[in-house]
């Protein structure tokens, strides 16, 4: 997994400076070249790539693998920078790869409970979150959004700085991946880096949610 952007940066003097550097899928050169990564290394590569689609240009995420593109996700809670260049995406993403399902959450997505409690409905196993945020909201909140949707979170966020006329942005990294307890399972710093992690299956999500569906249950039923 590659952070937010990962190819364009995050904050330019306008919104032409960005959407110049926008990539149709259907003929992105990065999309390519990380094709060429996923079948060297047969792996799905999960990457932030500014998007042109028939006028408008999406915050988004690729998910690519030997074959090419296989599916994208739009950001769908924007700051008020996203604004200012995106569309705004209207559709969550959850695709399987080796017997685990994966949720797709853009940054300021983990925010939403709307965004996470769905994917927990799906019964996502791994919910992917790559980010360019400054602050360490977003690493405490990870671990919150693990424990309370039962599944491992993964944040990939990036290093370095975007410098504008107005604005400087700053990122922390801290990339990190957490358990569905809540347990820091690997915590990178704030220069580049990579890390591999083994998981293992959540063999107790669904019965976690069906015993409190029925405990609930059965609550309703004493207060009637």
């Amino acid at each position: 997994m590659l952070p937010e952007l990962f190819s364009t940066g995050y904050i330019f003097d306008s919104p032409q400076d960005i959407h110049e550097l926008c990539e149709e899928y259907q003929h992105s050169p990065t999309i390519e070249t990380l094709q060429q990564l996923a079948t060297t290394y047969q792996s799905v590569i999960v990457a932030g790539i500014a998007e042109h689609h028939e006028g408008r240009f999406y915050n988004s995420v690729a998910v690519i693998d030997s074959a090419g593109l296989q599916h994208r996700y739009r950001k769908i809670s924007q700051t008020n920078i996203d604004k200012q260049y995106f569309s705004r995406g209207d559709s969550l993403l959850t695709f399987e790869y080796q017997g685990y399902v994966f949720g797709v959450a853009i940054c300021f997505d983990l925010w939403f409970p709307e965004i996470t409690s769905e994917y927990a409905i799906s019964n996502v196993d791994v919910l992917l979150h790559p980010a360019n945020f400054g602050g360490e909201q977003s690493l405490l909140l990870s671990r919150t959004k693990a424990i309370e949707n039962h599944c491992y979170v993964a944040t990939c966020n990036r290093v370095g700085t975007d410098k504008t006329q107005n604005i400087v942005g700053e990122y922390c990294g801290n990339s990190q991946v957490i358990s569905a307890s809540g347990e820091i399972l690997a915590q990178l710093k704030s220069v580049a880096a990579v890390e591999t992690i083994e998981l293992s299956k959540i063999e107790t999500k669904k019965v976690i949610g069906v015993d409190l569906i029925s405990e609930i249950g059965q609550i309703e039923k004493k207060l009637k």
